[in-house]
């Protein structure tokens, strides 16, 4: 027992300190992709309640002649009569929402929803599940949520108009704050003469089921039907995210070539120590399998300092630098672990096959 020692994975790692953390420390990079993918999903998270309301929620808009102004009032009318379907009427005025901040530090901007009346605004939030005091709310007025209103610097009674966001054509009252985390700007606007904007919802479907039940009761019908939330976002980011793969293919590269030219200096140190071991009897295999169990090992410190270092960061940041500015960093997301895990491997696997197979060609008659 005392004889195979030296060939365990840790006692090399503990006679050769300095040489382990070197390596550590590089492979511990390739957990910095994790946090990268996290800084770009949490950008898409901005509009999480978003999709979901959207998904909840068709907007079937007016166009301008007097012929799609008819069939407009043909549609309301065929929603008005089916009784899978809610509606509420609102202005065909445009309204947009208000610019939000990001953890990337870019300005992007929410989605907006105009009622005609409170009590309209009451009921879709009933559907979508927001609470809050509305009792303040009126014609002009504006509800956001607490996150919003940090990053905007806003507070209740705040009067706001186009001189705050370029989004705003008028002035504005926030007269209610919700705590449902979205970047949303909900408005009152009372506007009975120009009636041109359809809120349509379910009790029984959402998503695209609801979509394609409302654009199938469209039919020939000239409205706009928007898509949803999700649809028209998505598309947006799945640019970023190859950006992202690639740039964490470079790095990887990059990371691969550097941590070999190291180890392949330690390695080629210890070709009389392999050789040794073949004399004694070890096979090529053990002589890979030791290798192999020597750059997992390291690897596996450098993941668990890395994730820690990483999950730290994360709580240290978004309590002292995003959450007072209503963001937040995600502690983990899909495309942060992948990235992770695409970079270890590229660095990982081709360490362990090339110094696998280099010390199990060490034979000790060539010294």
């Amino acid at each position: 027992m005392k004889n195979s020692k030296p060939f365990s994975a840790f006692y090399y790692m503990k006679e050769n300190r300095g040489r382990a953390i070197l390596c550590i420390f590089m492979m511990f990079l390739a957990t910095l992709m994790f946090l990268a993918g996290n800084y770009i999903h949490s950008e898409l998270y901005t509009f999480k309640k978003e999709m979901e309301y959207s998904d909840k929620l068709v907007v079937v808009g007016l166009q301008s002649t007097d012929e799609e102004f008819k069939d407009f009032a043909d549609f309301t009318k065929a929603v008005e009569e089916d009784d899978k379907l809610k509606m509420v009427k609102s202005s065909a005025l445009g309204f947009s929402g208000m610019q939000h901040g990001t953890v990337l530090d870019l300005e992007m901007g929410g989605w907006a929803y105009v009622f005609n009346s409170v009590s309209d605004m009451q009921k879709v939030f009933d559907h979508l599940g927001i609470e809050g005091d509305f009792s303040k709310c009126k014609h002009r007025s504006m509800i956001i949520s607490q996150d919003f209103a940090k990053d905007k610097g806003m507070k209740l009674g705040d009067m706001v108009d186009h001189s705050f966001d370029k989004s705003l054509d008028g002035e504005y009252t926030v007269d209610a704050i919700i705590d449902d985390g979205s970047y949303c700007t909900f408005y009152v606007y009372e506007d009975d003469d120009s009636l041109g904007r359809l809120y349509i919802y379910s009790d029984a479907m959402e998503g695209d089921e609801l979509y394609h039940y409302v654009k199938k009761l469209a039919g020939d019908r000239k409205v706009q039907v928007q898509e949803s939330e999700r649809s028209t976002i998505l598309p947006q980011f799945y640019v970023f995210y190859v950006l992202f793969y690639l740039i964490d293919i470079l790095i990887a590269i990059v990371l691969a070539v550097t941590i070999n030219s190291v180890v392949t200096g330690q390695y080629l140190k210890r070709t009389y120590e392999f050789g040794i071991y073949k004399a004694l009897g070890r096979s090529r295999k053990e002589i890979k399998l030791k290798v192999a169990a020597e750059v997992l090992s390291m690897n596996l410190f450098a993941c668990l300092m890395g994730f820690a270092a990483v999950f730290l960061f994360t709580y240290l940041i978004n309590e002292l630098v995003y959450k007072p500015k209503g963001l937040y960093l995600l502690y983990g997301s899909k495309i942060g672990l992948v990235g992770f895990i695409l970079c270890d491997i590229l660095i990982i696997l081709p360490l362990i096959l090339s110094k696998g197979r280099l010390m199990s060609k060490a034979d000790v008659t060539e010294f």
